[in-house]
């Protein structure tokens, strides 16, 4: 699986080491079954960017914390790609922003939110649902699981350092 990146919130989320973040997603991907066979793409981005996507492609107002597009669901909405390229199967968008205040709000560290909704988006992907309770209660698990194989794998901290806190430069 090959895994394209960008990094786009507002500019008080440190960008992420290239190399580490690939790392980590092609071990997500595998701890999640995702089934991602070609490409993959992840997008970071700001709470407008998330806020313009949710309301066109979800319905909803206002920014949320992940989204995920499986274009292996649908054929017929493949992204547009040149002669020769990879098509992209899975995207996932998620909203750093959203994380540190949930984060902050859970008392959890930073970079644990930010591969959770990883683990979320990729778990979707892998045709989990979490729309009914039943459903949700299984999809806690599997991402609780992910999470601790992830971070026996890697230092999520280092992946992803904690933005600066209000009032700090």
């Amino acid at each position: 699986m090959k895994t394209i990146y960008s990094w786009r919130p507002e500019k008080t989320f440190p960008r992420p080491e290239r190399k580490q973040v690939l790392k980590l997603a092609s071990a997500a991907a595998e701890v999640t079954g995702s089934g991602i066979r070609s490409l993959l793409s992840l997008s970071w981005v700001s709470e407008r960017e998330m806020a313009e996507i949710n309301q066109a492609f979800v319905g909803h107002t206002g920014p949320t914390d992940v989204i995920c597009f499986d274009y292996r669901q649908s054929p017929d909405v493949l992204p547009e790609t040149g002669e020769g390229a990879d098509d992209v199967e899975v995207e996932i968008i998620i909203c750093p922003a959203v994380a540190a205040r949930e984060a902050a709000r859970r008392s959890l560290p930073y970079s644990r939110e930010l591969v959770l909704y990883l683990v979320h988006g990729l778990l979707h992907s892998a045709g989990q649902d979490d729309l009914k309770p039943e459903l949700k209660r299984v999809m806690r698990r599997r991402e609780a699981s992910a999470l601790r194989r992830l971070s026996a794998i890697f230092n999520l901290d280092a992946v992803f350092p904690c933005p600066p806190m209000d009032g700090e430069s």
